[in-house]
């Protein structure tokens, strides 16, 4: 199975079959793939009121989200930046004999 290759010129470049020890195809380094196009995972709308999952979130769903998921996310946020500031250092110094 060959794969094609392009760079910005528009040249098509086909891959080259190396050595067994070589793990890459030799193309030039501005080329792009343009062929073996896979699609993109998309992520499910999340519909709880899970701050910590609300963080994980994608930004494109924000707009989506209800009134109770922006305050449990405003809430977990707020939640985390005052955990932060009380966190104080374990140590200040390692001593290794």
């Amino acid at each position: 199975m060959s794969v094609f290759y392009r760079d910005k010129q528009g040249l098509e470049y086909e891959s080259v079959p190396l050595p067994t020890h070589e793990v890459t195809d030799a193309v030039p380094l501005n080329a792009r793939v343009v062929s073996k196009r896979s699609q993109r995972k998309t992520v499910p709308l999340y519909e709880g009121t899970d701050g910590a999952e609300l963080i994980r979130q994608p930004r494109g769903h924000r707009h989506q989200w209800t009134d109770g998921q922006w305050v449990a996310f405003e809430e977990y946020r707020q939640r985390a930046l005052e955990e932060a500031r009380n966190d104080n250092p374990i140590a200040a110094r390692i001593v290794i004999k």
